[in-house]
């Protein structure tokens, strides 16, 4: 799972707390047996409705998600995709009836007329007929396809589970990123044990820079990659891990193989429960063009580990620029470079940067907060 699914099940979990009663209406093409999204949901006893149809503007597919709502007497029909905002958001509100309400976690990078393109636009119009849409961080209208769109965007920015028992609480965990030797800073155990050993080894004894997404062009990874090329020039004993899957693949291993870094850079792919490799990280890296508000970023906050990110999005909004992160421009390798060797060559800074954001997403990021500011949308949305 990625940031969006990851958000929407934290959203649903802490719902259930406050006495709501949220169903995953999961859409996806009839021949996907389980989706990770609805497996995890399942897991954590979470309740799943698959909606499977051919995709594309499904009309019958529509009907049947508006059918179900209506007999189970729903009082909110809440999107977190531009599936169910093209499928229903286009629904006269007579027709519907049930008020909706749709959330925006960014855009993937598209370009010319293909069909996600084209689905893309009909997600932006969808916005007009919808009765409230949210974006998860202020810094998401500047974004061009937000910025010229003639509506109110509500505003409530993501969270994370903060309590004790969340499996990346410092607490629970040995973060290697504390070490007291710079240039070893991945020796510690982790006691979450991750089932890929194969990150746990590539990260032991060396400076480990990580990130975790799905592998599109908006997330920057090719600068990540420039970025340890000098980052190596400059004798750093720093590797690089890209956990994710996409699009972007074959292009990013030809860079690694092209700059000679096949040995310190590791795209694992895909795996469950990311996050519990962060503690392997001796700092974490978000290099992307465009973004919400990245999960990962709460995550690895709360994690206590050293983030180097873009100004872009609501980011700039949740790190100070060398208070509780280092800030870089996007399609910079220079930048990064200089803020990986900074951290590299100064503990005390990683140490700093880590408590400092730490004590914030506890104190203003929680997935409690983000609930209770969506409750009061919803009961906003039932006396319109």
């Amino acid at each position: 799972m990625y940031g969006a699914e990851v958000m929407l099940l934290n959203l649903m979990e802490e719902q259930i707390k406050l006495g709501m009663a949220p169903v995953i209406a999961s859409i996806g093409e009839k021949n996907i047996p389980e989706k990770p999204v609805e497996t995890e949901a399942v897991q954590r006893g979470l309740h799943v409705e698959k909606f499977r149809m051919t995709p594309g503007p499904n009309v019958l597919g529509a009907y049947a998600i508006l059918k179900y709502a209506k007999i189970n007497r729903f009082d909110i029909i809440h999107s977190h995709g531009y599936k169910g905002n093209i499928l229903l958001g286009f629904i006269p509100k007579k027709l519907r009836k049930i008020p909706m309400i749709s959330t925006l976690h960014g855009y993937t990078s598209t370009s010319g007329l293909t069909k996600m393109r084209v689905y893309e636009w009909m997600d932006l119009f969808s916005h007009r007929f919808i009765d409230h849409v949210v974006i998860v961080n202020k810094g998401m209208l500047t974004n061009p396809k937000l910025k010229n769109q003639k509506i109110k965007y509500h505003i409530i920015n993501n969270g994370i589970p903060t309590n004790p028992t969340n499996p990346i609480n410092p607490s629970n965990t040995t973060n290697p990123s504390n070490s007291t030797n710079p240039s070893n800073p991945s020796n510690s155990t982790n006691s979450t044990n991750p089932s890929n050993p194969d990150i746990e080894d590539f990260c032991k004894g060396h400076f480990t820079i990580g990130t975790i997404g799905r592998l599109s062009k908006e997330k920057g990874y090719e600068y990540l990659i420039k970025a340890l090329s000098i980052i190596r020039q400059k004798n750093v004993n720093a590797k690089l891990v890209i956990i994710g899957e996409g699009k972007e693949r074959k292009h990013l291993e030809a860079l690694v193989k092209a700059y000679e870094l096949s040995d310190h850079v590791l795209i694992p792919g895909y795996r469950k429960n990311a996050n519990q490799y962060m503690p392997y990280f001796s700092v974490y890296a978000i290099s992307s063009l465009t973004e919400g508000l990245p999960i990962t970023l709460l995550e690895t906050m709360f994690a206590r580990i050293p983030v180097i990110a873009t100004t872009v999005g609501g980011i700039p909004d949740v790190l100070e620029h060398e208070e509780s992160g280092i800030m870089v421009e996007p399609c910079n390798p220079e930048a990064i470079c200089h803020a990986v060797t900074q951290l590299f060559e100064d503990i005390k800074l990683r140490e700093k940067l880590a408590t400092s954001a730490y004590e914030k997403v506890v104190s203003a990021y929680s997935s409690r907060q983000m609930a209770l500011n969506y409750l009061t949308l919803y009961k906003s949305s039932l006396c319109d």
